[in-house]
């Protein structure tokens, strides 16, 4: 065929070369999970942790396929403002952080997309600075649920597993906080009861009251104590139904962590009481800290 003759080929063979072409070109298009595979994480122990951590989280998907680039902002992360991105970018999107923490690069948690967000993402930026070289599992697993948390909220129908790493990173922040600020030895005697309070309208525990919960569960292995009595409470702002529901998430959240330290959960009883039983007497609706509280109760 000489030059110019394919100017002389019917429009429909045109056409149907270049479908040809575009699902030839589909069919090579791959997502960086793909490139996960062989690698050989370099740099800190941080950063091999974060490999590892961010590895996990792209093949959580299964099988993946092609991302799309609208997805994506400049820096690889996923787009606040695309409503079209799937799964096949989220895993994407977890193997591209991957890799660069495997070259060594301390990958930076993503933005936070509120207000709420923001204040997470400030106490985890200040716990990563000082925890990567103490304590770089625990850093990279703090990072790597807050990213979960925040990326799989921008997908759609990735609401539950959202929460799931919000739910986790509850736990990895605080352990994170203790790691680079741990507590001052125990001198007091074994106390009976202790007291975990908590932000306005949160269930969010603090590096205070992480150190609570850990003399709980020290004096409780010291004293003896087989059962653990967890009781919430909430200040009066807000209804009465949803102050009892948040009352016992403070109660769970208590709970979760005090198993992670090692404490049985079948010993471990949780209630709520919501606004009923207060601290500090106030009138309806008036935000009072030492309401917002967990009261851990050390029994025989």
């Amino acid at each position: 065929m000489g030059p110019g003759a394919s100017s002389r080929l019917p429009s429909r063979i045109l056409a149907a070369a270049a479908l040809a072409s575009a699902l030839v070109l589909g069919a090579c298009a791959t997502s960086a999970v793909d490139d996960l595979d062989g690698v050989t994480a370099t740099g800190s122990p941080f950063t091999q942790a974060l490999f590892r951590n961010y590895s996990y989280l792209a093949r959580s998907f299964g099988d993946v396929g092609a991302p799309s680039s609208s997805a994506f902002d400049s820096d690889n992360s996923l787009s606040f403002s695309d409503s079209d991105a799937s799964v096949d970018d989220l895993a994407d999107a977890f193997a591209r952080k991957a890799l660069q923490a495997a070259q060594g690069a301390n990958v930076m948690p993503e933005p936070a997309p509120d207000a709420g967000a923001q204040d997470i993402l400030a106490r985890l930026l200040h716990a990563l600075d000082l925890g990567r070289d103490k304590a770089p599992d625990d850093a990279a697993r703090a990072q790597a649920d807050y990213d979960c948390w925040v990326m799989d909220g921008r997908v759609h129908g990735q609401e539950a597993a959202s929460a799931a790493c919000r739910a986790s990173l509850n736990g990895s922040l605080a352990q994170l906080e203790h790691d680079v600020n741990p507590p001052a030895p125990m001198m007091a005697p074994v106390a009976a009861d202790y007291t975990v309070y908590f932000d306005f309208d949160s269930w969010t525990l603090t590096a205070e009251a992480l150190q609570v919960i850990t003399q709980a569960v020290n004096n409780a292995r010291a004293g003896g104590q087989s059962h653990i009595n967890l009781v919430g409470h909430t200040d009066t702002s807000g209804s009465p139904a949803y102050n009892q529901s948040l009352s016992l998430r403070r109660a769970n959240v208590v709970k979760d962590v005090m198993v992670q330290m090692g404490a049985r959960a079948e010993a471990i009883t949780t209630t709520g009481v919501g606004e009923s039983d207060l601290a500090v007497q106030t009138a309806d609706g008036v935000r009072e800290p030492k309401n917002r509280r967990t009261v851990i109760t050390l029994q025989p």
